[in-house]
């Protein structure tokens, strides 16, 4: 059985659903430190491609003596019009695509209820993208899983206790996994190969990183198609990522 493990993110890119996709049961990483670094957070953020350019959507939230929360405990700023904001804004940049009315219902679901949680507006929006997309893993909150830790060991005995064959993982993980200890207790390490390959995409030269709106809104039936990754095994990523010695 191959888990996989991701933090919720708002609207994410096709690789996140690539990663679902793959996986017999999916893990929101949900109770791990929320970050605001706005150089390498997706939590509260995605990338929207428009005719004036890749335009940031960014869900407001509470920040201010909050260092340390998680992203689970993350609120969002009431008394905003970011909601309105946001669904004006997409269909403003994806109005011409022809399969725009495929948003409707997420753009329905993000602006029309009061969301006070990110983690419940992330996980709600994902869930709704993804069956759309026809993905439809076995969904898990690490913050029900009753698992305590951090970093590698504690990916590791959320896999023991899902029963995970395999682990399959975005690329972040180089950074941290303890692969070793994964292979001694019998569950193979594996990054998925994301396909980058291009679509149809409005607003000039081709760009695989933003939300999966755009895939969604270009490609209509055909979306999930363009959904797609392999897997590789660590050894193997990690030469990759090494390069030429």
């Amino acid at each position: 059985m191959i888990v996989a493990i991701n933090q919720p993110c708002y609207l994410p890119w096709r690789g996140f659903f690539a990663l679902m996709k793959l996986a017999d049961v999916f893990v929101f990483y949900d109770d791990v430190q929320f970050t605001s670094n706005t150089a390498r957070s997706f939590s509260a953020r995605v990338q929207l491609k428009t005719a004036r350019g890749k335009q940031w959507l960014t869900v407001p939230v509470q920040k201010a003596g909050r260092f340390g929360q998680r992203i689970n405990e993350v609120a969002i700023v009431s008394g905003s019009d970011w909601q309105s904001r946001h669904a004006r804004t997409v269909r403003d940049a994806l109005q011409e695509a022809p399969f725009a009315s495929a948003l409707e219902p997420v753009l329905d679901l993000v602006a029309g209820a009061p969301w006070a949680s990110l983690a419940d507006l992330n996980v709600s929006a994902t869930r709704h993208i993804a069956e759309s997309l026809g993905i439809c893993p076995e969904i898990r909150l690490s913050s029900e899983l009753g698992i305590p830790g951090r970093g590698s060991p504690r990916v590791l005995e959320i896999c023991r206790k899902l029963g995970a064959t395999t682990y399959l993982t975005a690329h972040g993980a180089l950074d941290y996994l303890e692969h070793e200890a994964f292979d001694a207790a019998g569950i193979p390490v594996e990054y998925i190969d994301y396909d980058l390959a291009a679509y149809p995409q409005l607003h000039g030269a081709f760009d695989p990183y933003v939300t999966v709106l755009d895939v969604i809104a270009n490609t209509g039936p055909a979306a999930a198609g363009h959904v797609r990754g392999t897997r590789l095994p660590w050894r193997v990523m990690q030469a990759r990522s090494e390069g030429p010695r």
